[in-house]
């Protein structure tokens, strides 16, 4: 134990050049301390390693990088140049890459721990990664060498304040020993599901504080290691805001606000649910449009609409959303559906809402971001925990999903579960009647508040979206199924037609949800 561990004082904490992996971390590596990382070739042990030492001199330390593997350090220069962090010019001066393996070689694990002891103390290191651990395990010729050696190093480097990452293959045995002799292991890995290769890693081992335990997913690009920390493990908390039926955020489409009182209480999330084409992403727009009006700042968070495309499809209903785009009130965002990572998704999510101040948030494509990249069993914590941090930073949040069903009135959802985590459900559907289709909707859920349940139709024209007071057949609306048409029959005469009434129009009552 150190002295700021024996005075109480806070630890310091050396980052790792990822901002993600500092959060699995707790605030990064311990200063003083030593770590073993672990994974199969390829899965990013190198790239970390030198990510660690460039951020750590562009910081104002010190670094050395000592390689135990054939790979030449003109070939490894060749493949960091790529990367956002390589700067060739403290090459040599604050970091100095330095090659083991002849040493070791020629002089054992004895002439190795000379060499490390040195590299240390004349370039004055605070930081040293040692790539290669495996052939130092082939060297040593049995485990208790080799354990020796990781505890010497580590008691060397703590008395030097040297923060030190050992690198090796992959051990299939957690309880290996040689994991006893370090303070933390990080196991990294690369693994299909599907047809796709997923990167993620496991913080297995740390002492000195806690760390967020379990699995995470991380990506390499030309920024480096980029972990996106699991959102269900760093949101665990009940948001610290409740749905605040006193404020109203409207749709802007005055009778569905009338069905809802004036609109979504504030700080709720609804989720519109609805078949392909039924008005679900033209119904976002709307809520967006309002808030804009309204002084509250909107965002659109989507997976097949384009910004231009979501612009000239609100044009069409009357709604110009050229200005507040330029002006930064209304953000319209779209990724592509393909390969992504919901955590990371979420991360970049969650950054676009505290940057901008986001009120109002439209999510289009529950089903893109959920159902595609996460397994079922996980789903309903993943939800649970973004939603309840979007309450937690003041946002109303409307959710669109997909039903399975095109007609009729059966909700088959593609997530399961989620019409529990949501405060409300707003349902759109297609009837056939007479040959013809009608969209209807109706408010399914309302979580303590009151509400009209009644099934209404609705259109969309140029001049937006027009919810109906009545329906044109009560029966076939309100059982929402087409019925075969009737045999052909010979006309009636034109006075017993005339005489003819149309069945009046049923409203049903008022309800109140419960709570």
């Amino acid at each position: 134990m150190n002295e700021a561990e024996l005075s109480g004082e806070p630890v310091h904490r050396v980052p790792s050049g990822s901002a993600g992996l500092d959060t699995v971390l707790n605030g990064g590596w311990l200063h003083g301390g030593t770590y073993m990382v672990t994974g199969a070739p390829g899965t990013g042990k190198t790239i970390l390693g030198n990510q660690l030492c460039f951020s750590h001199v562009a910081s104002g330390g010190r670094a050395v990088f000592v390689t135990m593997l054939s790979e030449s350090h003109g070939r490894m220069m060749t493949h960091l140049r790529q990367m956002d962090f390589f700067q060739r010019e403290v090459i040599g001066q604050k970091l100095h890459y330095v090659s083991g393996y002849a040493t070791l070689k020629a002089e054992g694990l004895d002439g190795l721990s000379k060499l490390l002891y040195r590299a240390v103390r004349e370039h004055q290191a605070s930081v040293l990664v040692v790539d290669g651990l495996l052939a130092v395990q082939e060297s040593a010729g049995g485990m208790l060498p080799l354990r020796e050696f990781l505890h010497a190093l580590g008691v060397h480097n703590a008395l030097a304040g040297c923060t030190t990452l050992v690198l090796t293959n992959r051990q299939e045995n957690a309880s290996d020993p040689q994991f006893a002799m370090v303070d933390g292991v990080l196991r990294l890995d690369l693994q299909l599901e599907g047809l796709r290769a997923v990167r993620t890693l496991e913080v297995s081992k740390l002492r000195g504080g806690p760390q967020l335990t379990g699995r995470h997913t991380f990506d390499i690009s030309t920024r480096g290691i980029t972990v996106h920390p699991r959102i269900e493990s760093l949101y665990p908390d009940l948001p610290r805001m409740a749905p605040d039926s006193g404020k109203r955020f409207a749709f802007g489409v005055p009778r569905l606000d009338a069905m809802l009182q004036g609109g979504m209480p504030a700080h709720s999330s609804t989720l519109l649910f609805g078949s392909p084409g039924s008005g679900k992403t033209l119904l976002g727009l709307h809520f967006l449009a309002a808030g804009v009006r309204a002084g509250e700042t909107g965002l659109y968070f989507g997976f097949m609409e384009t910004s231009p495309r979501l612009q000239a499809k609100a044009l069409g209903v009357g709604q110009n959303l050229d200005a507040w785009v330029e002006q930064g009130k209304l953000l319209l965002e779209t990724r592509a559906a393909v390969e992504i990572l919901p955590d990371a998704m979420v991360h970049e999510l969650l950054a676009l809402v505290k940057r901008h101040g986001v009120r109002r948030l439209v999510l289009d494509g529950l089903e893109s971001l959920a159902k595609e990249t996460l397994p079922p069993r996980r789903v309903p914590g993943f939800l649970t925990a973004l939603l309840n941090e979007l309450r937690s930073l003041g946002v109303t949040s409307l959710l669109t999903h997909q039903s399975n069903v095109l007609f009729g009135p059966r909700l088959e959802a593609r997530l399961e579960g989620v019409e529990a985590i949501v405060d409300n459900i707003i349902f759109l559907r297609y009837v056939e009647l007479r040959s013809q289709l009608y969209r209807m909707l109706s408010i399914l859920k309302m979580r303590e508040s009151d509400y009209e349940p009644a099934l209404r139709e609705f259109s969309i024209s140029t001049q937006g979206i027009d919810v109906a007071e009545t329906f044109e057949s009560a029966e076939a609306i309100l059982t929402g199924q087409a019925r075969p048409l009737e045999p052909r029959r010979t006309p009636a005469p034109r006075n017993q037609q005339a005489g003819r009434k149309k069945p009046a129009p049923r409203t049903p009552p008022k309800r109140r949800s419960r709570a």
